[in-house]
């Protein structure tokens, strides 16, 4: 049995760390100059941290350039290698349960949509972009499906909080996740494997060999293999891939270093499938959308009378996904006398194929390739004043056919879309003293975007739709910048205070009339302070943040004009504009090495995400009134007007909350090592992920809530003690919680207030063991 656990339950277990956070933080000013951390990043960081009874010290190039976490002015938070793979993160969507700042919530066709702060895109088509740049190996992966497939043989994966207009530029509004795979390695001859194997009959394996060619060359291969059956009853929700990466590593001289890399995804199987949400049975929340018992409930949802049309159609098992992902890039770089030049070529291409149903069918058949330079020059250490400089190319094509059979109307999409994007961005800091520092930057970007779109949508009828093309041409020009202050209470004590600004490209949406969104824009307030003390046993990071967010972004089913006189609207996915919004709160992040075999971690986010101004159009082919949380009233004006008895409503949200924003969001951990006589050792832990209720979708419907719920992770691990092999247990979401991280409403334009929902897995448990040499 799943259990549901109410708002108030997490919320009040989280208002009580805040509380012991600030009372930490009153401490910070009289903190003494304490021993140099434990040095070192991954496996040799956390053993170091381990002899000392310190915490290690964590290495990050958030700021496109090496310094420590402790010492970057910005809000990151950066996650190891190994902690990655104890935690059991096999793709992007598992950093939901490790950094409380995120939520990353899959859709169809296994598209993540991820979110900072509650700041993300719901990429319900492939005109849609992500308001969260992700990167992987410093290359910006335009496409949501993208984001899969490359958690394997990782060295860290940093979260950065909050706009990066300046060194990251568009569609990086919300913040940018950074997945760093481990390098090739000069000094030595290495190599490791793992498999895992659990529940659902979970076969994963993954490893990599590293081998020095000589002392100026290294390759490095890796990869990873997946087979997991669905988690729901009808095999949907399942995990089929297999991976695999390249790299080779040139040092001709000092001044010199090139390396190489190319890496493919394969991804298959049946693919996401949604539920009823409230469920169709309240014991068995993972009933897939073809099981009989999920399709019953369906018609029984359905107005007696459109339930016998023969155009309606139920979920089906022939879902499937056949996706490709391959890539290649360089990185150069060369050190002068007084910087460092680095340049980035990269080529990436996307290939989507799935069939899903959400209830009814949708097909998405893609092609992408992006190319990309950036090139980059960053003063050397030494002296008062830092600086980088660079410039960047992107251009993307992409090619797609999207059929959307949905209820009594099918709308089909074939969409070519280019998009060429160029930019000049710099940063500098000066030390005006040994502890107080200055930092400023800006960023120009200059983006064209152009669509040839064929697009038509038939209801009530059999026959496939007739489609009219739409070709259009828009050039944005946007300006970012950031502006910011650190200074030293302590040695190692760093308060700091940033103004930045973000913004996300516009773009199309299919329809038969005006098409076109414009970007949105973020501007930021920060202020925060990192600490350690205590000797290095104790961390405490704190930022609190003020965010005034302007035309953003959504999708949502809207009435689009299809160019057809006897029905001119049809509700379609479409990406438009709406009001503005105001995101506060802050962050705490704490730390604490009690004795070198105790750790115990308290990270936790509060959030008050509100929409100042919140309109949309809602379209009803039968006239129904909305579905939906917020005040509405016929709409008026609309040209050409709809054709009775279909309506157009206005909804006003202004007022609500954010989406896929918990108030109260906290990860709580605590692991034990044991150490034996013989060397080895047992590392005992745990740690517990809480969050408040929040909204799923923008209908704001009260059956649209998840509520507040908890769930605990445990694992214990036997290390060998020559270190060359180790063998895991673990249990992943011990409540067995069902807890939903999208809904929506895919026949809302019917009236008939169904709403489907994606579900995150439930518990799950295996054995995984490693292998080293």
């Amino acid at each position: 049995m799943h259990r549901i656990v109410r708002p108030a339950t997490a919320a009040v277990a989280l208002m009580l760390t805040p509380g012991v956070g600030l009372a930490l933080l009153s401490s910070t000013a009289v903190a003494q100059s304490a021993a140099p951390a434990a040095k070192g990043t991954g496996a040799a960081g956390a053993a170091a941290a381990a002899e000392t009874g310190q915490l290690e010290d964590i290495v990050v190039t958030a700021e496109r350039r090496e310094q420590s976490l402790q010492n970057a002015p910005i809000a990151v938070s950066a996650l190891g290698g190994a902690a990655l793979k104890d935690a059991g993160v096999a793709d992007v969507s598992d950093l939901t349960r490790s950094v409380p700042s995120v939520v990353i919530a899959p859709a169809a066709g296994g598209v993540p949509q991820v979110y900072v702060r509650g700041i993300g895109t719901f990429a319900s088509n492939q005109y849609a972009e992500q308001s969260v740049a992700v990167n992987l190996d410093g290359i910006y992966i335009s496409r949501p499906a993208g984001a899969n497939g490359f958690f394997y043989d990782i060295q860290r994966v940093e979260v950065l909080k909050g706009p990066q207009g300046t060194l990251y530029g568009r569609n990086a509004s919300g913040g940018a996740l950074n997945v760093l795979p481990e390098t090739p390695k000069l000094d030595a001859l290495s190599a490791a494997a793992t498999l895992d194997i659990g529940n659902y009959d979970l076969r994963k394996g993954d490893a990599y060999v590293n081998v020095p060619l000589s002392d100026k060359a290294a390759l490095r291969a890796s990869g990873m293999v997946i087979d997991r059956k669905g988690y729901l009853t009808d095999g949907y929700n399942d995990d089929q891939g297999q991976a695999g990466r390249l790299q080779l590593l040139l040092e001709p001289t000092e001044d010199w270093r090139v390396r190489l890399s190319g890496d493919y995804y394969h991804r298959g199987g049946k693919g996401s499938g949604q539920v009823q949400y409230p469920y169709a049975d309240a014991d068995n929340p993972w009933i897939g959308p073809s099981d009989p018992r999920e399709v019953a409930a369906y018609y029984a949802g359905l107005p007696a009378a459109s339930a016998r049309n023969p155009l309606i159609s139920n979920a089906k098992g022939d879902g499937f996904i056949d996706d490709q992902f391959w890539g290649t890039h360089a990185e150069i770089n060369h050190d002068f006398s007084f910087a460092t030049l680095t340049v980035i070529p990269a080529y990436r291409e996307v290939h989507e194929d799935y069939l899903s149903y959400i209830p009814s069918a949708f097909r998405v058949q893609s092609d992408a390739q992006q190319k990309s330079v950036e090139a980059r020059l960053a003063s050397r250490d030494g002296g008062p004043l830092t600086w980088l400089a660079g410039i960047y190319y992107f251009t993307e094509d992409v090619a797609a056919n999207q059929d959307y059979d949905h209820w009594v109307q099918e709308t089909v999409i074939d969409s070519k879309l280019t998009d060429e994007t160029v930019a000049a961005f710099g940063q500098l800091t000066y030390a005006l003293t040994d502890s107080l520092r200055l930092t400023a930057g800006g960023r120009f970007t200059h983006e064209e975007k152009t669509q040839d779109t064929q697009f038509g949508t038939a209801t009530f009828s059999p026959a496939k739709p007739t489609l009219s093309t739409r070709a259009d041409d828009r050039i944005w020009n946007a300006a970012t910048w950031k502006v910011g202050v650190d200074y030293d209470l302590a040695p190692q004590s760093l308060l700091y205070a940033n103004i930045g600004t973000g913004f996300k490209a516009g773009g199309f949406f299919a329809s038969a009339g005006p098409d076109t969104f414009n970007p949105e824009h973020l501007t930021a307030y920060s202020i925060g302070v990192k600490n350690r003390f205590w000797d290095n046993q104790v961390q405490l990071n704190v930022e609190a943040f003020d965010y005034e967010y302007r035309d953003q972004q959504i999708s949502y089913l809207a009435p689009s004009l299809t160019g057809v006189s006897s029905f001119p609207y049809a509700p379609v996915f479409v990406t438009q504009n709406v009001g503005r919004s105001r995101i506060r709160g802050f962050e705490v992040e704490g730390r604490w090495k009690a004795t070198a075999q105790d750790l115990l971690t308290a990270n936790v986010q509060y959030i008050d995400s509100r929409y100042t101004s919140f309109t949309y159009s809602y379209f009803s082919n039968f006239g129904a009134p909305p579905s939906v949380g917020c005040p509405y009233s016929v709409a008026t004006g609309a040209s050409p007007a709809p054709v009775p008895p279909s309506a157009i409503y206005s909804v006003n949200c202004s007022g609500k909350p954010g989406t896929n924003a918990p108030r109260w969001t906290a990860n709580l951990g605590y692991e034990h090592e044991f150490r034996f006589a013989d060397g080895s050792g047992l590392t005992a832990a745990a740690d517990m992920y809480l969050s408040a209720s929040y909204y799923t979708a923008y209908d704001y419907l009260a059956k649209q809530v998840q509520g507040g719920y908890h769930m605990t992770n445990l694992r214990l691990t036997y290390n060998a003690a020559d270190d060359l092999w180790s063998v895991t247990g673990y249990v992943n979401n011990v409540e067995n919680q069902a807890v939903v991280s999208t809904s929506f409403q895919p026949n809302q334009a019917f009236g008939n207030g169904l709403n489907y929902a994606n579900i995150r897995p439930p518990r799950t448990y295996g054995v995984r063991a490693t292998v080293r040499y």
